[in-house]
């Protein structure tokens, strides 16, 4: 692997922040993001606390090998060290990345190698903590649906789903109990999807949708289930059972804390005409057997991200894309106190047109710490423009619902860019990757670091 290089940074002078995210009048000490760094290959950048960030990678010469790289607080960078490489797979980039306490969890996706026109997806479970390095888990076959830490980082908890009807996978590490693996069997005749999220009691909190549109206007099998699983007796049970007889249900983002969840799913229905359906978020938030949900009440052509989280004070933070009109998807982002009836929406500035990297759903993307500290990032492109435009702000979740202390910056970047964020308590991270074909993504990593 090459070292990392500095590219020139842009910082806007005032992003919208003023416009869409509350500012509080007692200012924190002045932070600014760093510069746009630059690395060879697929990875993500993992804010860690202690002013430190992990950038994860793949390379070799199957692109089936790890890398390790860690930025100091001072922007000084080691050299990339090998943690593992994938047995008879190839082709590997990290797909999602969290942190929670100083630990890190990174799932990586790779092909398996055969002789197949598609080939099989396995999925390689990374868990790093700061007392016992790096530990792996390979799943020989399946696509992740979540990776979640637990608030206080005891346990990190990845899920994936088969794309053979195979069961469920929730594999859960804790730096003592090790590795535990529990399988849920897929329901329907059409299958369906499962994310979760995990406490720090290894307690965790299953979303289960599904549905299938056979022809315009004819659904079946769309559900919502949420599951809780109780790991001192070992058992799992159904909270809530929901069916949707009109449309689908595709469970996006989900967060667990205090025995309160934040969640978005994607609800379809038909509008009746060949390949065109309506869909909007929905937010969950609440007890998971009695969860509050909200969704618009107008309808969009199609809802390409989605995501949740849940502070420790309680409020819920979701944000999302969604093609309202025409053919451009334009960012929201919604906070959600235990008191409000509903959550207070706030529209972002810069849509984007449906570019093969927003049809991919990877233009927009959320994270937030158990603390409250949150990072929010997405790509703004205009018809014909021949750069897109890369928005990142950080912030702090208020008690109130209100994001204080907003920091932004914005990067010109070619056509096609993507981005994914992580947050700890006193760090937060951007990685701008590019897609050069829909569901292609190019070896190409650059990120930045605020904190």
């Amino acid at each position: 692997m090459q070292k990392l290089r500095r590219l020139p940074l842009a910082v806007a002078a005032a992003l919208l922040v003023s416009a869409t995210l509350a500012v509080s009048s007692s200012a924190a000490a002045p932070e600014s993001w760093g510069a746009l760094q630059e690395a060879d290959g697929h990875g993500l950048a993992v804010a860690l606390d202690g002013e430190q960030t992990a950038l994860i990678s793949v390379g070799g010469s199957d692109e089936a090998t790890v890398y390790d790289q860690r930025r100091a607080g001072d922007g000084s960078v080691g050299a990339p060290v090998e943690v593992m490489t994938v047995a008879g797979a190839d082709h590997c980039r990290p797909v999602e990345a969290a942190s929670a306490d100083g630990n890190l969890a990174v799932a990586v996706e790779c092909q398996r190698t055969t002789d197949l026109e598609d080939p099989p997806t396995r999925l390689v479970e990374l868990v790093w903590t700061g007392d016992d390095g790096w530990a792996w888990r390979v799943q020989p076959e399946g696509e992740l649906g979540s990776l979640d830490w637990s608030p206080g980082g005891q346990f990190a908890l990845f899920t994936s789903n088969s794309q053979y009807g195979r069961p469920h996978h929730l594999t859960s590490y804790h730096p003592d109990l090790g590795w535990r693996d529990l399988t849920r069997r897929e329901r329907g005749l059409t299958g369906d999807t499962m994310i979760a999220a995990v406490d720090d009691s290894g307690d965790a909190v299953a979303l289960r949708g599904a549905g299938f549109e056979d022809k315009p206007g004819y659904w079946f099998g769309g559900r919502l289930r949420i599951e809780t699983y109780d790991a001192a007796r070992r058992t799992w049970t159904t909270r809530v059972t929901r069916r949707y007889p009109d449309g689908g249900v595709h469970p996006t983002g989900l967060d667990l804390d205090g025995g309160r969840i934040a969640a978005t799913v994607v609800e379809s229905r038909s509008t009746g005409r060949l390949d065109s359906r309506d869909s909007r978020v929905v937010v969950l938030s609440g007890r998971p057997g009695d969860p509050r949900v909200w969704a618009p009440r107008r309808w969009s052509r199609q809802v390409v991200t989605s995501s949740a989280a849940i502070t420790g004070q309680e409020v819920a933070v979701v944000a999302w894309q969604a093609v309202d009109r025409g053919r451009t998807a334009r960012p929201r982002v919604a906070t959600w106190v235990p008191r409000r009836p509903q959550p207070r929406v706030r529209s972002l500035a810069g849509a984007t047109t449906l570019t093969d990297a927003t049809v991919s759903g990877d233009t927009m993307d959320l994270a937030v710490s158990a603390g409250g500290r949150g990072v929010v990032a997405w790509v703004a492109h205009t018809r014909g423009a021949r750069q897109s435009s890369v928005e990142v702000t950080s912030f702090q979740v208020g008690r109130d619902g209100h994001l204080r202390h907003p920091v932004a910056a914005t990067w010109s970047q070619p056509v096609g860019a993507t981005v994914a964020v992580t947050s700890g308590d006193t760090s937060s991270a951007v990685t701008i990757g590019r897609v050069i074909a829909q569901f292609y993504p190019a070896p190409e990593t650059r990120f930045a670091v605020i904190g």
